[in-house]
């Protein structure tokens, strides 16, 4: 049974800034907040090994630890979001072994198994002689196939003075050593700089201590094995006291939606001419999508943004590098907050209205339903659709037709999604009173199969289905309907 909490502690900016020039590991799913919200994490997360050696010296400081350390398996279950608490429970414990857990939100992050005793003897085996050496560098890897990490070996330095460890870890430090203990900082580096590199997520890793006579200030490393499956690549590892392997797989590549190159072959320049569109959610995804096609219909759009300013920009400069300036503006909006008091100087004539306002809908959660999450999605999907379509619809002087982006997620019901699921269905339900009321807001409902976008990226990967396949028949019918 799982005691009560040893000890939390709360990764802040600082804590991650302190850690990758520890490690050495700059990977953007820990240090770019805009880069990160495209992987599966959905947003910063914590150092999965900075979270390790912190729960060690946790353990080894309240007594936990009394004995030697043998060897240690760690297991990363969840990510650790940037400026969440985690709690540090023990979990099991005997002579020989310990087994620690750390929990975020009630789910359990990483499991820690530690064997107690001491160091083994080194077996006389060495990295090869001609082990390539691995330069230090604040760029990861780009790896993409997995067939491209097959052959992968070197030689990684470890990448901070011994004191920088001794001060933040010194516990840990004193228990197994701090060139162990750098060595354990450096799989981080490893993976999220190196192999996979910057498309990585940590899966485990297993080391035992090693009694040499002389540490090598580094790690040796060799990929063993792959597996398709999974897009999961296994190394072993050796160097500076200690011996095992790591597992990370590597994940698919952000979700590039189609060029404006690309879609003008597919869409008239005029076929949506006359028109201006508002499009919530428009930095990226089917958002910026679909302003693409509208604007290379001859289309005017106005795309929100609500953390995403860099990326609605880009956007706006793609789509005015191949048509004249003043079709594409970028503006803030917040589909949580009230809709008149962020669009009350908005100058244009809006005819349609697309709402891709979204949040991460993969959620660790701890039940059947959590009425919180169930509140966050009803806010986003129905309160903030509904008051976007209010104020649009009063101030407007034609008819507005919105597109509402429901999902089949509403048909299929999946156990795990079922707020977003009632979420959605109350959207929809929305739609079809607005449009049997006598208004000037016209709803179009799409049920969305599943499509190729950073939400629904997933390791191992599904089957999912192409978005311009499916948004450009989606956006005529929109567009067909213009406002009088």
């Amino acid at each position: 049974m799982v005691s009560a909490t040893l000890a939390s502690k709360t990764f802040d900016g600082h804590d991650q800034v302190f850690f990758a020039r520890l490690s050495g590991d700059f990977n953007p799913i820990h240090m770019d907040p805009l880069a990160a919200r495209k992987t599966q994490a959905g947003s910063a997360v914590v150092h999965g090994i900075h979270a390790v050696l912190w729960s060690l010296d946790r353990l080894v400081e309240l007594g936990t630890v009394t004995g030697g350390i043998a060897g240690l398996k760690v297991q990363f279950a969840k990510f650790i979001p940037v400026g969440s608490t985690v709690h540090l429970k023990l979990v099991h414990r005997d002579d020989k072994s310990i087994r620690a857990e750390l929990a975020s939100d009630g789910f359990t992050t990483t499991i820690l198994s530690l064997s107690l005793g001491t160091p083994k003897k080194a077996d006389g085996s060495a990295p090869p002689p001609d082990a390539p050496r691995i330069r230090l560098t604040d760029q990861p890897a780009v790896l993409v196939r997995l067939e491209e990490t097959a052959d992968l070996c070197g030689w990684v330095d470890i990448a901070s003075p011994a004191q920088w460890v001794e001060t933040r870890f010194p516990h840990a430090a004193a228990a197994m050593g701090s060139v162990r203990i750098a060595a354990i900082a450096l799989l981080s580096r490893l993976v999220g700089m190196i192999c996979p590199g910057l498309h990585s997520i940590f899966a485990a890793f297993a080391i035992d201590l090693i009694e040499t006579p002389h540490h090598q200030d580094g790690l040796w490393f060799s990929v063993s094995g792959t597996d398709e499956r999974f897009r999961m690549v296994r190394m072993i590892v050796s160097g500076a006291g200690v011996s095992g392997s790591v597992q990370a797989f590597l994940r698919l590549p952000p979700v590039v939606q189609a060029s404006l190159s690309d879609i003008s072959k597919l869409v008239a320049p005029t076929e949506f001419a006359g028109s201006t569109a508002l499009i919530i959610g428009g930095s990226r995804g089917l958002g910026a999508l679909t302003a693409k096609v509208i604007a290379a219909g001859g289309g005017r759009v106005i795309v929100t943004y609500a953390i995403g300013r860099e990326e609605a920009i880009q956007l706006a400069e793609e789509i005015h590098a191949h048509i004249p300036q003043g079709v594409c503006d970028v503006i803030p909006y917040d589909a949580r907050q009230d809709a008149a008091e962020q669009l009350k100087t908005l100058i244009a004539d809006v005819s349609h209205l697309y709402y891709f306002a979204t949040t991460p809908i993969t959620r660790q959660k701890e039940g059947l339903f959590v009425s919180s999450l169930f509140d966050e999605f009803i806010q986003l999907y129905v309160k903030g659709f509904y008051d976007c379509c209010r104020f649009l619809g009063e101030r407007g002087s034609r008819a507005l037709t919105a597109f509402y982006p429901s999902s089949v997620f509403v048909e299929n019901n999946p156990l795990p999604m079922a707020e977003y699921s009632m979420a959605k269905m109350a959207g929809e339900i929305l739609c079809d009173n607005m449009n049997r009321s006598v208004g000037r807001v016209h709803v179009i409902v799409g049920r969305l199969p599943r499509l190729k976008t950073d939400q629904t990226a997933t390791v191992p990967p599904v089957e999912s289905g192409e978005p311009l396949e499916v948004m450009l028949p989606t956006i005529r019918k929109v567009q067909s309907r213009s406002g009088s």
